[in-house]
């Protein structure tokens, strides 16, 4: 057969031994099997007064006051600490912009010169630098005729002028300034669902798939560039071109011999995860499939979008040219991707990292099925293009260097 044929060539190169340690280097062990370390203990049943954690809770006066109070001192200290790009950013603010800042403290405490009164009349209770300073607030309150929908209005106003990303957002102002500790009812109601609903090892499914779904979004493009550009190295690029087989029986068993090959790491690893899981819970309890389910209808999809999209690309420009495009666009998924348990129909990469919360993705499984059905099609699209490009390269009516000069002229 074609398919098993070109997947001994995949499964026994170079590349692919680099693939499968660094997916299990880097997608298994660093993060899964490091997380149930030694010291690791199983989820036991809470007890009352027991400490579970923290959570968001809807506690207005806490919210406004600490963030209120967390604004107020990067004012006073003129830097606020931001994460735009998901990477720490100082913002100073100068004219204009810090007036605006003021003129929103201004609203929320009744105070015109919020600078100075801070200055003036609180303590300082520690400095962590040699510039910045921070007071101790603890009973400014927020006007009471600011309401909730107006404080995140003006937090929301703040975050703009602050250039985005900062823990004034609406996605991060509640977990930044509005945690509690878990209540016990809410902490067995987790418990029972890990246990009763999750069976253990669907919780810890979810996991695993969301440390494999960031690797397989960049590692097959190593494994595609180097693969499909291996005829060309070795000189046998012509004499495939010369042979009967039609285009789309021989782009359809490598597609599918690629799929395969980067599926093996994972279900590899997802049988290690399973033994790593029964070392702290009862086998008898656990679904021992969950593993190897979740990493088909989870990272599958990842796996054939991407080496869908890398086939495509590898046709139509140089195989350096697509890794660097990959690792880009990695690069920005990762840091538009984020760890909560939220995920948009859109999103390559599904993050749900922790092996609780079952409600939670359960309330998204449309979004979830969805998001998994379109970015099949995407990689299916994407290798069906392929075979049209294989197609013309083959008959010799388009060569790389052809296309890049097309591509040239047609933006000129």
């Amino acid at each position: 057969m074609l398919f098993a044929k070109e997947l001994r060539r995949v499964v026994f190169s170079k590349i692919f031994i680099l693939f499968f340690a660094a997916e299990v280097f880097f997608g298994f062990y660093t993060q899964f099997w490091s997380d149930m370390g030694a010291g690791y203990k199983s989820f036991e049943p809470p007890v009352p007064g027991g400490v579970y954690g923290m959570v968001v809770v809807d506690d207005p006066p806490t919210l406004t006051q600490e963030a209120t109070a967390s604004l107020i001192n990067e004012f006073v200290n003129n830097e606020y600490i931001t994460y735009p790009y998901g990477f720490i950013h100082k913002v100073h603010l100068k004219g204009a912009d810090k007036d605006k800042i003021a003129v929103i403290l201004s609203t929320l405490t009744g105070i015109s010169d919020i600078e100075h009164h801070v200055s003036s009349t609180y303590e300082i209770e520690y400095t962590y630098d040699d510039d910045l300073k921070q007071y101790a607030i603890p009973e400014l309150g927020v006007l009471d005729n600011v309401s909730i929908d107006d404080f995140h209005a003006l937090m929301t106003e703040a975050d703009k002028i602050l250039g985005g990303g900062s823990k004034y957002s609406p996605d991060e102002i509640m977990y930044n300034f509005s945690l509690g500790p878990m209540p016990y009812e809410e902490a067995l109601a987790e418990y029972n669902s890990l246990i009763n609903d999750d069976k253990i090892t669907n919780g810890y499914a979810r996991l695993f798939c969301d440390y494999h779904g960031i690797d397989m979004t960049l590692l097959p493009v190593f494994l595609v560039a180097v693969f499909l550009s291996s005829d060309k190295r070795s000189k046998a690029e012509q004499l495939i071109y010369s042979r009967s087989i039609s285009s789309i029986k021989l782009v359809s068993a490598r597609f599918a011999a690629l799929v395969t090959a980067e599926m093996i790491p994972v279900l590899f690893t997802a049988v290690l995860a399973n033994i790593r899981v029964a070392q702290f819970y009862d086998p008898s309890m656990m679904d021992m499939f969950a593993m190897f389910k979740y990493s088909l209808i989870w990272i599958l999809p990842t796996a054939i979008a991407v080496t869908g999209i890398d086939m495509l690309l590898t046709g139509l420009i140089p195989s350096v040219a697509v890794v660097i495009f990959q690792f880009g666009f990695w690069f920005v998924t990762m840091l538009m991707t984020p760890m909560r348990e939220t995920f948009g129909v859109f999103d390559l990469v599904i993050r749900h990292n922790t092996e609780f919360d079952r409600q939670g993705f359960m309330d998204n499984i449309t979004v979830f099925a969805l998001n998994r059905l379109l970015f099949t099609a995407l990689g299916l699209v994407c290798a069906a293009l392929y075979v049209f490009v294989w197609k013309l390269r083959r008959e010799g009516r388009l060569g790389e260097s052809k296309l890049l000069s097309k591509l040239s002229l047609h933006r000129h």
